[in-house]
């Protein structure tokens, strides 16, 4: 894959700013932002442009789930650091499918639906960053795998609140892939990765009450492996149709 001066120059600073950014609005702490800055390296060269793209929604998105009331949640002590910025497990854990999808996409563009894996993929960790930063401040409680009354911010624990904030940000997501591939996207795939999204929200509560609250695994570990089986379900789904 071969880049014009242009492209290259453009996409630098492009980045930079974007990384200045990240630090003087506290999206991310210095190493998260040195992170997200290197994954943005290899989405924005492996990858495409709109991939970048998807990738600044996706934070961007986050980033305001995060600082909603962000008020009311620190007074119950449930807010992302000390003003909402993210750091650098969040962006590894977050990212770290998403920036090998695009480095095989480098090596064999044409083998698998890359960029709908890639959109996926940040679909399922958008939806649990709403469903978590949203739905938290939702009293009304339960167990996703008991369905019992239980307090909030434990893991596993989903409200209304929370599961209709998860489907917002699996939608945003959704929709902008579709817009990014440029008429060239079906209605079908802003339901499908909508849907996966979602998903993969469940899975990650599922894993959270089951192995995370049981010390068996971290946050990271889980929500890495939520993204993981969420694409392993998706990937036959993809090729099943290809409308999208």
């Amino acid at each position: 894959m071969s880049y014009s001066f242009a492209y290259i120059t453009l996409s630098i600073l492009v980045l930079v700013a974007l990384f200045f950014a990240s630090q003087k609005f506290h999206i991310f702490d210095l190493k998260g932002g040195i992170a997200a800055l290197i994954l943005g390296v290899i989405v924005d060269f492996a990858g495409y442009f709109t991939w970048l793209i998807l990738l600044v929604v996706f934070a961007l998105v986050s980033f305001a789930a995060t600082k909603y009331r962000f008020a009311e949640k620190k007074k119950i002590k449930m807010q992302e650091g000390d003003m909402g910025e993210r750091r650098i497990k969040n962006v590894l854990y977050a990212g770290v499918i998403g920036g090998t999808i695009a480095i095989f996409h480098l090596a064999d563009p044409y083998l698998l639906k890359y960029f709908e894996l890639f959109a996926i993929s940040f679909a399922v960790v958008a939806s649990d960053t709403f469903a978590s930063e949203i739905g938290v401040l939702d009293p009304k409680v339960i167990m996703i795998t008991s369905f019992q009354r239980t307090h909030r911010g434990i893991n596993g624990g989903i409200s209304v609140l929370g599961e209709l904030s998860a489907i917002a940000g699996a939608f945003i997501i959704a929709l902008s892939y579709v817009l990014l591939k440029i008429g060239d996207a079906s209605l079908f795939a802003l339901l499908l990765i909508t849907v996966f999204g979602f998903i993969g929200c469940q899975i990650d509560s599922v894993l959270g009450a089951l192995l995370e609250n049981k010390g068996k695994l971290s946050k990271g570990q889980v929500n890495f492996l939520s993204v993981l089986f969420t694409l392993m379900i998706a990937l036959p789904v993809l090729y099943w149709n290809a409308t999208i």
